[in-house]
């Protein structure tokens, strides 16, 4: 009976020795897990052209840091560059504005979002110069907007800030890693295929098939 007796206190102190470690060992384990999967937050750098209504930008820069939880910054205004111009149909090309504002791109910026009232236009299946609202690498560090079309069919200030944020979030997302959806037509990173009734009809708001991309 003696081996019994001294076996439980023993028992009972290792169980209460294990539970004491397993609380000492378990919280820092699970502060280096977090702080290991932890991300940096995306730093978005507005770059104005010279020319674009200054009074959009708050708006555009609030938005922008509540949709994606990320810190904006207001660049420098800068002219457009004259080797993007195309004189032909008297507009700028997008890829040569992407190309232009990732020489830009400062240190602690992750993209630029550049924005612009003057007509943009890219190459898109087979036609050379196809008129935009915007255009993003994906993914990458730049991307273009421009408010001229947008601004062009909205009958309000309240419906042109309602189009330009969405394709601001929406080339935004390009630069984040998100190609187009074909999930979802409401989902704000649906082409819009240079259609306003595509982008009015799409919601600031993403699918959970690019939420899951987005991580």
């Amino acid at each position: 009976m003696m081996p019994k007796i001294t076996l439980i206190p023993a028992l009972i102190k290792l169980v209460f020795l294990a539970a004491v470690i397993g609380v000492h060992t378990n919280t820092p384990l699970k502060q280096t897990i977090d702080a290991g999967h932890a991300k940096k937050k995306f730093t978005v750098g507005l770059l104005v052209y010279k020319g674009f209504d200054t009074s959009l930008v708050n708006f555009i820069r609030k938005e922008t840091e509540e949709f994606y939880s990320c810190n904006v910054i207001l660049l420098k205004a800068v002219p457009l560059p004259a080797f993007a111009f195309y004189a032909p149909r008297n507009r700028y090309k997008a890829d040569s504005l992407l190309v232009f504002e990732s020489r830009l791109v400062p240190a602690g910026i992750d993209a630029i979002a550049g924005l612009t009232h003057k007509d943009i236009s890219t190459s898109k299946d087979g036609i050379p110069d196809w008129g935009v609202f915007g255009l993003g690498l994906c993914p990458g560090k730049a991307c273009v907007v421009s408010a001229y079309r947008l601004q062009r069919g909205s009958k309000t200030m309240g419906e042109l800030k309602e189009r330009l944020i969405k394709v601001v979030l929406h080339e935004i997302g390009h630069n984040l890693g998100l190609p187009h959806c074909s999930n979802d037509p409401e989902c704000l990173m649906t082409d819009a295929g240079g259609t306003i009734k595509q982008v009015d009809k799409e919601r600031k708001w993403l699918c959970r098939f690019c939420r899951f991309k987005l991580g």
